[in-house]
């Protein structure tokens, strides 16, 4: 099967520079999504048309397999002078091409595979050769689309835009929602006969129908069951809105895969985060990139996860961000955690309140609950580390690395200054400045005697 994806427009109405194909729908190009359809369709032959900025969009999408791409040279040519520019790639083949906008991201894979089952039933059991096959849909109001005008026996004759629409054609709700099957063999009988449009000089290629009719050739229309399949992204307010339906899609189907959702309306999930079931994810989440969310995991309200894995059983408190990292199965993060730089929480370590830890791997029932800075570090199973803990990392030109044994503790406001190593066993006394190694099982104490002045506090306070 072929299909071929027009991408070629200049996407005036988004006032960008920036191709429209290009623009992001929760965290991918708009063109992901009609590839995406593809690939699942199986469709192993796609044509992309490209004109705006092309080299950019090529860039996004090189390397993937049975894509070949062709060039408009005049990006305002109109649709059928995009077909046109692919000429070589369907001229000789004897089967039906899908031609779809790669600004139609809504288009589900259900509606394309009906739509091809439709063409073979037709075939079958009327003994017809459909030439084209649009999909359309009804609108209450059907303002700025194109109109499905059929004859009394329902094929489609024309597609008429609303500026040259007729009275009677604008009561027509019926509107052509850019997704065709054309037989090839029949659109190069008609395609070289489409004429420029004498208000914008563009090629339409919706004039591809009524010139078919006029040789006698079946055309028709298939009904898309969700109306949202059918509307084009022309600006960036229907960008917005087509985000919108995509990320509800998402939604529902991993609530019915079996995962709790609270109100679906404020959470973000992109298309390759993986939930393995039973995930619960509180209002306000943000689920993004590569991430993969492990069987019964609980994400607290307003967290955000980014290219990460959480493994079975682990908790996300609320408002904790984790970028690029890997949280064990039965850790507990937040709230308020920053997990960032691929770093690694161990089984059921706890990372609390306000600790930021960076490149660092924590191993299995480590503590550290609250207020501590955790960078470019090792840190060993069962260890200790205190509210206001502070791994210094950095000395002005490079980073450098700490390592902490097991059993570790150290306690409340120690400044640990790296390179360093603290063995098994190591205790680390409050508010500790620590700059030299630490053997297993040593005591260290690094902090200015105490003097107490009697009477001087009330004497400056007075």
């Amino acid at each position: 099967m072929r299909a071929l994806i027009l991408a070629a427009g200049l996407g005036s109405r988004f006032k960008s520079q920036k191709a429209k194909v290009l623009h992001t729908i929760l965290g991918k190009p708009m063109l992901w999504y009609v590839l995406r359809t593809l690939r699942e369709l199986n469709f192993r032959e796609i044509g992309v048309v490209v004109g705006h900025q092309a080299e950019e969009v090529k860039k996004v999408f090189e390397g993937e397999e049975g894509i070949f791409f062709f060039h408009q040279g005049n990006p305002k040519g109109g649709t059928a002078d995009a077909v046109l520019s692919a000429l070589d790639f369907w001229r000789d083949y004897q089967d039906y091409l899908l031609v779809i906008n790669g600004d139609s991201p809504l288009v589900k894979v259900q509606t394309i595979k009906n739509m091809q089952r439709y063409i073979h039933l037709v075939e079958e059991y009327e003994n017809i050769k459909l030439s084209a096959l649009l999909l359309s849909g009804f609108l209450p109001d059907p303002t700025g689309y194109g109109r499905v005008v059929k004859d009394q026996g329902g094929n489609v004759i024309k597609i008429v835009e609303e500026k040259d629409a007729t009275i009677e054609e604008k009561q027509i709700r019926e509107i052509n929602g850019g997704v065709y099957f054309f037989y090839c063999p029949h659109l190069l009988d008609v395609i070289f006969s489409i004429q420029p449009s004498p208000k914008s000089g563009e090629l339409y290629l919706t004039e591809a129908i009524a010139l078919m009719h006029k040789k006698g050739y079946v055309v028709r229309s298939f009904m898309a069951e969700d109306q949202a399949e059918v509307m084009g992204v022309n600006n960036r307010w229907e960008l917005a809105i087509a985000e919108n339906v995509i990320r509800l899609r998402i939604l529902e189907r991993l609530a019915v895969e079996g995962n709790t959702i609270h109100q679906p309306e404020t959470v973000w999930i992109e298309p390759s985060v993986v939930l393995e079931g039973e995930v619960e994810i509180e209002p306000g989440v943000a689920l993004r990139g590569n991430t993969k969310i492990g069987k019964g995991v609980r994400i607290g309200r307003g967290s955000v996860i980014e290219n990460s894995v959480v493994e079975e059983g682990a908790i996300i408190e609320p408002y904790s961000i984790i970028r690029d990292s890997h949280i064990k199965s039965g850790a507990i993060v937040g709230p308020f955690a920053h997990i960032r730089n691929h770093s690694v929480i161990g089984e059921g370590s706890h990372i609390g309140n306000f600790v930021e830890v960076k490149a660092s791997e924590i191993g299995s029932h480590v503590n550290a609950k609250h207020l501590a800075y955790i960078g470019d570090a090792q840190i060993g199973d069962r260890t200790n580390i205190g509210a206001g803990v502070v791994f210094a990392n950095y000395d002005g030109k490079q980073k450098h690395r700490s390592k902490v044994g097991q059993n570790a503790f150290i306690g409340s406001n120690s400044l640990i200054i790296a390179p360093i190593t603290l063995g098994n066993y190591s205790y680390i006394a409050g508010g500790s400045v620590i700059n030299k190694n630490i053997e297993e099982g040593d005591l260290a104490i690094a902090r200015a005697r105490l003097r107490i002045l009697k009477g001087k506090g009330k004497e400056k306070l007075l």
